[in-house]
């Protein structure tokens, strides 16, 4: 079996362990208004979502420097090629 079928299916298992045992947990969250009794879990993957989704455009709008470099390079002719 490879070993990252084995590291994602524990991961599954822990995960689903961990919502089980948090089912009835119940929380308030205040973002602008109080949203109350709602599950811990929830809330956690809630945060975990809007976290992505903010650093999303950071993440994929991000160029190394020295892709940058060497754009800049090609562009005005300056590459060397080696034979």
């Amino acid at each position: 079996m490879p070993v990252r079928m084995i590291i994602v299916i524990a991961l599954v298992v822990f995960a689903s362990v961990f919502t089980g045992f948090n089912l009835e947990n119940k929380c308030t969250v205040w973002f602008f208004h109080a949203f109350k009794n709602l599950p811990v879990v929830g809330v956690m993957l809630g945060s975990f979502v809007a976290g992505v989704l903010v650093m999303l455009p950071f993440t994929l709008g991000k160029k190394s420097h020295g892709e940058k470099e060497r754009r800049l390079k090609v562009e005005n002719g300056k590459v060397k090629t080696e034979n």
